[in-house]
């Protein structure tokens, strides 16, 4: 049976982050089960998509003139569901767009199907008078898309007790739709021992970092690499993604004596760093407040088969404990992270055995077919009541 989407985003590819790539994912998918997809972006709007897929670029971002288009075409299939990609920072007005909000609930009143998929759900409070005001905004603007949305989606269920404090009963039924990897597992292993060999000099091992080196990872991961480098010549490491030309700079003039170990290719296509994930035998991870199923950095690691060392912080999941598909070490601690990646260098069948948990909890719980499952199935029951 043929389902009718109109999807809401504030990004999408090829110029932009996790979230315009799950929403160009998901929405592909759909369409090619045989749905018809309409997304909706602000402007500008580059991406590409493939059959079976419209895409709309609004007239601004979630203001006035978006809200009146996006009206008038939901009017017109009363039948379809309206899904958005919930991220408060994007949506405009600086991360405070009540009117958006309250724009969904009169959609919802008007009898509509609303989805709302809580990416993030707002700020932390922090003593600085313009934050505290955009946090305390964004938890009214949480709680109004709890009113306005028939299904509500989640993409760690960390954000299940942060919504709980804004409306208990909302989130009783909220489903956990991991994101899944932009990365999908390549066959090409004479690239990858190419570019293994490329990447390590003398060195034995590699070890790998893919993400976009932000503010609060990078100096984590940058003390976690010298510590680990430091103490063990045999440690060659790559770095990929966007950001991982300045990170490497900014490491050897830190670090002179280390430079010739570290190397980084950029920005890349998701097949080579497919490829680049796969030259590593370890992959490094750290996340300040914990992996999480929202994620995809980690994910893409996972999907494509890699030991991972990452973090056990406040925001961590049950699923990486009971999975243990990941080597976990204390949040914020370079040391243990270090510690671990020489341990499991030294340890072959540990290895070996995190592979195949990694490769077989990824394909069982994140894999976004689980994801359109969801998504399909709770919009059919809706359909057929």
């Amino acid at each position: 049976m043929s389902v009718s989407w109109h999807i809401v985003t504030p990004e999408l590819p090829p110029d932009c982050g996790g979230v315009g790539d799950y929403t160009a994912q998901v929405a592909e998918t759909l369409a090619g089960n045989g749905d018809r997809v309409t997304v909706y972006c602000p402007p500008p709007v580059r991406w590409c998509p493939g059959k079976g897929l419209d895409v709309v670029t609004l007239g601004d971002r979630f203001g006035p003139r978006a809200l009146f288009e996006l009206s008038a075409r939901i009017e017109r299939n009363r039948n379809s569901r309206l899904l958005v990609q919930y991220v408060p920072a994007v949506f405009g007005r600086r991360g405070t767009n009540v009117a958006f909000c309250r724009w969904l609930l009169s959609r919802h009143r008007a009898g509509h199907d609303v989805a709302v998929m809580f990416h993030e759900p707002y700020l932390y409070l922090r003593w600085r008078p313009d934050h505290i005001v955009t946090a305390f905004t964004q938890r009214a603007m949480a709680a109004i898309l709890l009113d306005a949305a028939n299904h509500l989606y989640l993409s760690t269920d960390t954000w299940r007790r942060y919504l709980a404090r804004l409306r208990p009963g909302a989130v009783q039924d909220a489903v956990t739709l991991p994101i899944p990897s932009a990365i999908p597992c390549v066959d090409a292993m004479h690239a990858v021992n190419a570019t293994r060999n490329a990447s390590i000099g003398n060195e034995k091992f590699l070890v790998g970092h893919f993400g976009s080196y932000g503010g609060h990872i990078a100096p984590i991961l940058g003390r976690a690499l010298k510590d680990l480098l430091a103490s063990d010549d045999r440690v060659a490491v790559l770095c990929t993604g966007a950001g991982s030309d300045r990170f490497v700079k900014h490491f050897a003039a830190d670090h002179p004596a280390l430079r010739n170990r570290v190397s980084a290719v950029g920005r890349a296509s998701a097949h080579d760093i497919s490829v680049q994930l796969q030259a590593c035998d370890v992959l490094l991870q750290p996340y300040p407040d914990g992996v999480t199923t929202r994620r995809t950095s980690v994910m893409a690691g996972l999907a494509n088969g890699r030991v991972v060392v990452t973090s056990d912080g406040k925001l961590t999941e049950d699923v990486w404990r009971t999975t243990q598909c990941v080597a976990l070490t204390p949040a914020s601690d370079a040391a243990a992270l270090a510690h671990t990646t020489r341990e499991l260098l030294d340890d072959a069948p540990a290895r070996a055995l995190l592979q195949s948990r990694a490769a077989a909890t990824y394909a069982s719980c994140f894999a976004l077919q689980h994801t359109i499952d969801a998504l399909r199935a709770e919009r059919l029951q809706a359909s057929s009541i």
